[in-house]
């Protein structure tokens, strides 16, 4: 689609200073804040107007809705409260007091808790929905703003935008457990679908980061943005709205390429965004105008690249899709094919090796484009380097072979990371923490298969109990048995700090030849492995 197609479908007016917005899990139903008139603006999706407005509490900022979409939880700043909203009757039924200065909040997944950006005391509370008491607050850094937590509910990620860093919080012990740093001025959040990855808009950066959820690190960004505020994800994972408040448009990123592929025009002010659960349709808040505009998602082909196998599963997004009976990729019929609606088509890709357009046809009538498919080689793992590595993880992993441009993860036995760059013939990933050591399986995921074809090696840290004979000539050339622990991925032996030849014998001992020492007197033996290192002081003594 061109860039200048992609256009606001409809203006809806709501009241003044608009900030934030939160759809129902139906659909029926957009919540927006209205932190100048104190309200919050309900809209009909359906018919795209507003049927009320609510009285909030002074300066209503954040919105969530309750996963069963029951309950409304508006963060208010002005009086530093949340205000809760019966979405059937759409009154005010019960404050949350004991805040301060709250701007964002979200509901964990099972609805028994909210969690609250605090900005005025540097903290996240945490408040029980059973009860509308705040039950804990979690210290963090420095001018907390926007929070978003994972599918599973296990944590729950905050900008602080005065730090300009990331926290993120362990929700089962409600304490931060790590901390990213390098932003500027971040705010925006987002989760993936999937849980792996955490989307950062950087207001002052003009740039999205990525963030690993298995590594807690930053992997790639996305640059370009024109002082980005709001972050929103499609439900299928395949692409990002970022409002733009630079130059008053929406950025679409392609998740799979990493890559702007569209902006809307048009936008006044533009803050938050949120998009309807079939897709379908962007509410984007426009603080500029008091308005909500209404964006229609960008037909296309998400993703559009896969390999020559096939096997790849596309969303094919466009308008009077329903009664389609064919889809083809060039002249050869899709694998198979599923109607989600009037706008979506699930296709897979069949078996080619050219680049083709994909077009769909209902009935005898004539086909029409929907966009093009690239195929690549297969995708084949190779090799692995290193092939091992300490429990704590943070090693740096090369994956190499062909056809990987679009993996989007790769496994280490259960944990799934993002990778940090992605090319053709090569994948780079942060090896993530265990618990205990061992091999586990590394699989390359890519967006029609996966590839697992390596083994990565967790090793714990070594530990030295034993050097046998306890002393030898100054000369050197004394053999010695070094006895310990985890000595089968040593790389290395020193005595007084001179680097020793070694051979493994087993996972408990090695064979050491003593090198030459300067002067007579104790050395310590420093045993160096994959899995960390291990001191023994003075365990050899020069004569």
């Amino acid at each position: 689609m061109a860039r200048d197609e992609l256009l606001a479908a409809d203006v809806i007016a709501v009241g003044s200073s608009p900030i934030w917005a939160a759809a129902t899990p139906n659909g029926q139903r957009v919540y927006v804040t209205n932190f100048g008139s104190s309200s919050v603006s309900v809209i009909d999706t359906g018919t795209r107007t507003v049927i009320t407005t609510i009285a909030a509490s002074s300066g209503p900022w954040g919105i969530a809705i309750s996963p069963d979409g029951r309950r409304a939880y508006t963060a208010c700043f002005g009086n530093s409260t949340v205000a809760v909203i019966d979405t059937a009757t759409n009154t005010v039924t019960a404050t949350v007091t004991g805040l301060n200065k709250p701007l964002d909040l979200v509901v964990t997944p099972d609805g028994a808790r909210v969690y609250v950006a605090s900005q005025g005391g540097n903290r996240v509370d945490v408040i029980s929905t059973a009860t509308h008491t705040v039950i804990a607050s979690v210290p963090v850094g420095v001018g907390p703003r926007n929070v978003a937590i994972t599918p599973d509910g296990a944590e729950v990620y905050v900008t602080e935008e005065g730090a300009n860093a990331v926290q993120v919080i362990d929700t089962a012990t409600n304490t931060v457990t790590a901390t990213l740093t390098g932003f500027l001025f971040p705010r925006g959040l987002a989760v993936s679908p999937d849980g792996q990855r955490v989307y950062v808009t950087e207001y002052g950066g003009n740039r999205l980061d990525i963030i690993d959820t298995a590594t807690h690190t930053l992997v790639t960004d996305i640059p370009g943005l024109a002082i980005p505020f709001g972050v929103a994800i499609s439900s299928d994972g395949l692409l990002a709205y970022v409002t733009c408040d630079g130059d008053d448009t929406v950025a679409v990123i392609d998740l799979v390429t990493n890559k702007i592929i569209n902006r809307a025009p048009g936008f006044h002010g533009p803050a938050w965004l949120v998009i309807t659960p079939d897709d379908l349709d962007v509410y984007v808040v426009n603080n500029g105008n008091e308005t909500v505009s209404v964006l229609r998602a960008p037909t296309g082909v998400y993703p559009n690249v896969g390999p020559m196998s096939g096997g790849t599963a596309a969303t094919i997004t466009g308008e009077a899709l329903r009664n389609t009976t064919t889809v083809r990729f060039g002249h050869t019929p899709a694998a198979s094919f599923t109607i989600i609606s009037d706008n979506e088509i699930q296709a897979v890709s069949p078996r080619l090796r050219t680049d083709v357009e994909i077009t769909v046809a209902a009935g005898g009538k004539t086909p029409r484009p929907v966009g093009r498919f690239y195929y690549l080689p297969d995708s084949v793992l190779t090799r692995i380097s290193p092939t091992s590595g300490p429990l704590s993880g943070g090693t740096t992993l090369t994956v190499t072979g062909r056809g990987l441009i679009t993996t989007t993860s790769v496994h280490f036995g259960d944990v799934a990371v993002t990778p940090s760059s992605v090319y053709d013939d090569k994948v780079t990933v942060t090896v993530p923490p265990a618990q205990t050591p061992g091999l586990v399986p590394v699989t390359v995921v890519t967006r029609s298969n996966s590839y697992g074809r390596a083994t990565y090696t967790y090793v714990g840290p070594p530990g030295v109990f034993s050097v046998t004979p306890g002393s030898g000539s100054r000369a050197g050339g004394t053999p010695v048995l070094v006895d310990g622990t985890e000595l089968s991925f040593t790389t290395e032996v020193t005595l007084g700090g001179v680097p020793a030849a070694y051979g493994i014998i087993s996972n408990t001992r090695i064979a050491v030849v003593t090198p030459p020492a300067a002067a007579p007197g104790p050395a310590d033996v420093v045993v160096k492995t994959t899995g960390g290192t291990s001191i023994a002081p003075g365990a050899f003594v020069y004569t």
